[in-house]
């Protein structure tokens, strides 16, 4: 989203996202709280832990996507 300010976000006026951006970033200038920014290209794909690219589905949890990295084990 960073840089797309006409991104509609669940019925929220076109523009919305980048001035929250920029209230979020100010916020951080007062020390309030730290803004980070992240790519969203293959987060549902790649496991933050190992950073390695093996995310399957659970099979036995039903109604969710729950995923699991076959090389870590991780949930």
């Amino acid at each position: 989203m960073f840089g797309k300010d006409l991104v509609r976000l669940k019925g929220l006026r076109c523009g919305v996202t980048g001035m929250f951006y920029q209230a979020l970033k100010k916020r951080e200038r007062a020390g309030d709280l730290m803004v980070v920014t992240i790519d969203e290209y293959l987060t549902s794909q790649v496991c933050s832990k190992c950073s390695a690219r093996t995310l399957e589905k659970v099979s036995h949890v039903v109604d969710f996507s729950v995923l699991a990295c076959t090389a870590c084990h991780t949930l």
